[in-house]
This record gives structure tokens, sequence and C-alpha cells, in this order.
């Protein structure tokens, strides 16, 4: 079995031409035409085990080859591959070893053989090279453009890969950030394969793409973890960047946000592994790259909330439409800006720079000492998320605000940090505290909602504002107090009930 490693950028036409300068290869840039046909079954069963299965032509040779596409995602891929020579030109699974595959995929490749049929295909010319990235790193840089096809449907393909070929991963991430930088390249988190499956079920883009636990083995080490649960974070964020850059969808935006913050909940959750020094270059951009994407969410969840006030009594509906209109311009005017932060080249440095950053794995002296189990590295790290949470609740004036705020970070800290541990324990032993916490959260995150609607109302009516304005804004006022109210009288309930849950992480005795 080979491991392919490998990062991939979506190449404009205008870098495409640039590439040479940027590039001096070991030996002359070599031209092929590739075209391969990917298998499944019917059911999809190679897709929903995280396989990809093709039979590919290259000049005259007939190659084929099965990779492990599961995992998390993302622009770096480390995977499983198993690559031969296809017996007569034609697909014989029979060929590939079917109990090393089985071990490392779940998937009895053999005993799908006669269900496998053509799914998609792709075309395409590479031009490739070989560079030397230092005296011990060896990569290949290759640009792809030609198109994939699931039936009547294409898409272009027009990628930049660079992949390792002997040597250090850190350095051949460092010479691709060198290459992404002055061509101003965007990193590409599909692969070939996932962009044929989305094309075949007639989908034009990716979806808004939520958090993907990636399968951690029993025998992960702490480091392991992080780095496994680091590349999940950041490949929600680069997703879902793309889609905030150029769909309208404010759902792409909420997921873009939830990947930062697992980004940096990941980073808390193993501070015993990782020290605030080692992480604190992408922690301070982190605070730089959040405001926008906030002040955009802001807005679209208070137009909501207008539109739903308009909606449960329409006789206000039409002295609100002046705010709605108002706060839609506002809206307009955030989304302009996140859109503008997706696309930068501030975005596309930072993960590139994160990505670099957890391979070269500057906390290494910390993480030798803390190579303890992973079960119990997850159990210390929760017990000390949980116990700050308790801190920050005691003698907490419920009513107030920003009290509620700090204790609706840590409680959002917790859960995330739950759910990046989760496999270590039984869930069902999880699953009452997770309730308890996730009840608690649901209605901490409603009242920052409120929170935040008086911030902006009192934006958009200040002093002086149209007699109608005022008028609508006290409305929505009174309203948001009565919200307020009935949410307060909930809050100590759902913290007494999370208080008294047995934590998970410990032994029974």
């Amino acid at each position: 079995m080979h491991v392919e490693r490998e990062i991939k950028f979506h190449l404009p036409p205008d870098a495409a031409q640039r590439l040479s300068r940027h590039v001096r290869p070991a030996g002359p840039w070599r031209r092929r035409a590739l075209s391969s046909v990917y298998y499944d079954t019917r059911e999809g069963r190679l897709r929903r085990a995280g396989v990809a299965l093709r039979l590919r032509r290259d000049g005259a040779r007939r190659i084929q080859t099965l990779k492990a596409e599961g995992g998390a995602g993302g622009a770096f891929a480390a995977r499983a591959e198993w690559e031969m020579p296809a017996p007569r030109g034609r697909l014989d699974v029979a060929a590939f070893p079917r109990e090393e595959i089985l071990a490392a995929t779940g998937l009895d490749i053999t005993a799908l053989a006669p269900q496998l049929r053509p799914v998609f295909e792709t075309r395409f010319g590479r031009r490739a090279a070989t560079v030397s990235v230092d005296g011990a790193t060896r990569a290949e840089v290759a640009v792809d453009r030609g198109y994939i096809a699931a039936g009547a449907r294409r898409e272009p393909i027009e990628e930049l890969e660079v992949e390792l070929k002997a040597g250090d991963t850190a350095s051949m991430l460092r010479y691709a950030a060198g290459l992404a930088a002055p061509l101003s390249l965007a990193l590409a988190f599909e692969s070939k394969a996932e962009r044929g499956y989305r094309l075949m079920a007639g989908e034009a883009a990716p979806g808004p793409q939520k958090w993907r636990r990636p399968a951690l083995s029993e025998l992960a080490s702490p480091a392991e973890a992080f780095a496994a649960l680091f590349n999940a974070a950041l490949a929600q964020v680069g997703e879902n960047a793309r889609g905030v850059a150029r769909a309208g969808d404010p759902e792409y935006l909420h997921q873009m946000r939830v990947g930062l913050r697992r980004f940096r909940s990941a980073l808390l959750a193993f501070r015993n592994l990782v020290p605030r020094k080692a992480a604190k270059p992408l922690t301070a951009r982190l605070r730089r790259l959040m405001p926008p994407l906030g002040a955009a969410r802001d807005w679209d969840v208070f137009c909501e909330n207008l539109v739903r006030l308009g909606t449960q009594a329409p006789s206000r509906a039409p002295a609100i439409a002046p705010l709605l209109a108002r706060a839609r311009e506002k809206r307009a005017a955030a989304r302009k800006r996140v859109r503008e932060a997706a696309a930068s080249r501030q975005l596309q440095a930072f993960l590139m720079d994160a990505l670099v950053w957890v391979h070269l794995a500057p906390w290494t002296a910390r993480a030798a000492r803390a190579e303890i189990a992973f079960a119990l590295f997850a159990a210390n790290a929760l017990g000390r998320l949980h116990r700050k949470a308790l801190k920050r609740a005691g003698d907490i004036d419920w009513r107030d605000a920003q009290q509620r705020h700090r204790l609706r970070i840590r409680v959002k800290r917790l859960r995330y940090a739950c759910d990046f541990f989760a496999a270590s324990f039984a869930g069902a032993a999880a699953r009452p505290y997770l309730k308890s916490l996730a009840a608690l959260q649901d209605v901490l995150g409603d009242l920052n909602d409120v929170a935040v609607a008086r911030r902006l109302l009192a934006e958009l009516s200040p002093r002086g504002a149209p007699a109608g304005m005022l008028a609508a804004a006290a409305y929505v006022r009174r309203a948001l107090g009565a919200r307020e109210r009935q949410l307060i009288a909930a809050l100590g309930p759902a913290w007494n009930a999370f208080e008294k849950r047995r934590v998970f992480w410990q032994p029974r005795g």
C-alpha cells in the first residue's frame, strides 16, 4: 500500500501562464493525455466507504487504482492508494490485495466486483515536472486541464497539484505555499472523485459543508488526533469560504464560522499538547478574520427575526417593513464585505500557513511528553473545560448579558471538545450529558441573539430617526424583552439540569 500525499489548488488562467516563472524543474516538463473511468455499485457502496476506484488510460498503458478517499476532507490529502496495471486493459479488482483493502477500508472489493459499473469519467491533459524541494525532498508539480463528465453533465478541470515523491511533508507544503502566494492560488478541497459524484447527483457546486469529524484510530496519539481534527476544521472553513465568496446562501457563512470556531476550540481543547506560544501566530490572525464574518451573520439572524415577528403579528408587519428594509441594506453591505474577506489573499494565506504549521508541529517537545493514551488525554481535557464552565457560572446573574455571553463561550468550547473526543467514550454514557449541554447552549445562544438584536436595533433607530422607525423599533424592543424574560426563566432550570449530569469521561466507582 502506498500513501499518496498531495495538495491541490484552483488554477485560474492567468496563474497558469505565470507558473513557469516560479517553478524550476529538475528535468523537462512532460505532457500526457489522461482519461479515467470511475466505478461504483448502483447503491454507491464505494462512495459511502470513502473509496474511489478508477481505470485510467495513460498513453498506451491501462492502470487501475483504488484510493481511500475517506476522512474529513482537506486541501492536503494523505490517502492510502493501491495502483497496478489493468490485466488486458480492463478493470479486474481481483488483482488488488483483498485482505489489505478490507482491513484499511472495511470494503470487500472482490465481493462487490459483479455489481461495479461506470459512474463518471475524467478527461484532461497533464503537464508535469519533478522539482527538488531541498536535498532530501522531491515533489511533482502538475497542471491538469480538461473536464469531468457524468452523463450529459460536464465540469471543467483547472487544477495545480503538488505531490510528494520523496522526503518530508512539511518541506513539500512550504514549497507549495511558496507557489501559492505569488500566484494568488486558492486551495481546492474536492478531489476529482468527489466532484464526479457531485456532478452525477446533479449538483452544480458544493453545498454548505457541515462538520465532518475524522475517524480516529483507537490507538491514535493525542498529537495524531489533534492534527486530524485541526485539518478537518480547516477543511470546513475552506470548503465554505468558496461558497461565501460566490453564492448568496447564508448557510455557507454560518458553516464557515463554525469551522473557524472549531479550529479555535481544537487549540483550546489540546492546550496541554499545544502551548499558547506555539499557537499564537495563528490565533492572532484568526482574531482579525472573525469580525466581518460575525457582523454579517448578526445581520442575517436579525433580519430573520424581524420577518418572524411580522409573520407572528401580521397587523404589525407594515410598520416593521421600513425597519426591515433598512436592516436588509445593512445586511447587503455586511455580506459584500464578507464575500471580499472570503475571497481574499489573507484568508487563503491563513489556510495555507495553518496547513504548514500543523505539519511542522512546533509543539514537538511537549507532544513527546504528552504521549499518553488518547482516552486519558481526552478525559483530562474535558475535565478542565467542564471545571472552567462551572467556575464561570458561579454566582452568575442570569439577567446580565455580558456574563451570559462569557458563559456561552465556555459552554460552546466544551461542547466542541465533547465532539472531538466522543470516539473515546461509549455513546450511551455520553448521551445524557450531551443532551443537557446542547439544551443549555441553545438557550444561551437565543439569549445572545436577543442581546445582538438590541445592539443592531439601536444602530438602526438612533435619536432623531423618523417617527415611524422609532415606533417600529419600540415594538421590536418590547418583543425582545418578552422573549428575553421567557428565556431567562428557562435558563436556570437548564443550567441545573446540566450541572447535575454525571460527567461521562470519568469511570463509575
